[in-house]
């Protein structure tokens, strides 16, 4: 390949990188909540890994396969990390796990009371009988 044509196609997918780069940085700034923030953090990782490979390829120097493992992997952890210790963010409604009273005993009633509910729904609903009316004076 004619290297004017190699380096200027480098020239654009460097671009190409910036920009996108740019895009991910103001969303992960201003995301609207912690998971966005997230995605964008994971975005980045790939991208710089994928500038990495650019410049690798540029400059013909393979030494740059290491920093893209520690990359990789950096990345891969701080995601689990994130993920693992995550508070839910204002004015959202928690996960229901999370949720206060919702543990193993609290489970437990709610399935007994689901199971109440359930046996009242399935039993044949007993229609009144009629008393016998009585007259004023008379015995009951």
């Amino acid at each position: 390949m004619n290297p004017e044509v190699f380096n200027i196609l480098l020239g654009v997918a460097a671009a190409g990188y910036f920009i996108a780069v740019m895009i991910t940085l103001g969303h992960m700034i201003a995301g609207p909540n912690s998971l966005d923030r997230l995605v964008a953090l994971e975005s980045m990782t790939a991208m710089l890994q994928g500038m990495l490979a650019a410049f690798m390829a540029w400059s013909l120097d393979t030494s740059v396969v290491y920093p893209m493992l520690i990359i990789a992997l950096l990345g891969f952890l701080s995601s689990l990390a994130v993920a693992k210790f995550r508070v839910p963010d204002e004015g959202k409604i928690p996960a229901k796990s999370a949720r206060k009273g919702t543990g193993k005993a609290a489970s437990k009633v709610a399935t007994k009371k689901t199971a109440q509910k359930a046996a009242q729904k399935a039993a044949p609903k007993a229609t009144p009988t009629a008393a016998p009316k009585t007259m004023k004076g008379e015995a009951k």
